[in-house]
């Protein structure tokens, strides 16, 4: 298993209104029913890149007809002060040096409003666990 230490940063403001379409299939693939809306921006001081335990397909995310960015959504399980949770990042963002987020940046997703349930603000520290087994995973709410 891996521990990220992160910082609660503002995003683009973009997940919601991008992310709905696909919600259902993010649910479906993931496992993850009643997923929140939006994403918790988390800045880390290292580049992560994402090992997707599922995808949203090119084809499958609406977005893509708006920007022209063929982008895959990439979708990897995590644990976030006990919570089960996503990261959701599109394969743009890890693509070249500083593209939009970069790899340094993760956008997490779960079953709570991470900034209310846990008291969050910008700055706050947060640390994310990754690549844990199936018993990590179900040990989790």
């Amino acid at each position: 298993m891996k521990v990220l230490q992160g910082r609660v940063t503002t995003g683009y403001g973009m997940a919601t209104p991008n992310l709905n379409p696909v919600m259902p299939l993010i649910e479906a693939r993931t496992g993850l029913a009643n997923l929140v809306p939006g994403t918790l921006n988390v800045h880390i001081p290292e580049e992560y890149v994402v090992l997707a335990d599922a995808l949203i397909l090119p084809q499958e995310y609406p977005y893509n007809r708006q920007s022209g960015l063929g982008e895959t959504i990439k979708l990897q399980r995590c644990l976030v002060a006990g919570h089960q949770a996503l990261i959701v990042r599109p394969d743009s963002h890890e693509l070249g040096a500083g593209q939009f987020h970069g790899k340094a940046y993760l956008e997490l997703m779960a079953q709570i409003h991470f900034r209310t349930a846990l008291g969050l603000t910008d700055g706050s520290k947060v640390e994310i666990q990754i690549g844990g087994d199936h018993f990590w995973w179900s040990s989790a709410t």
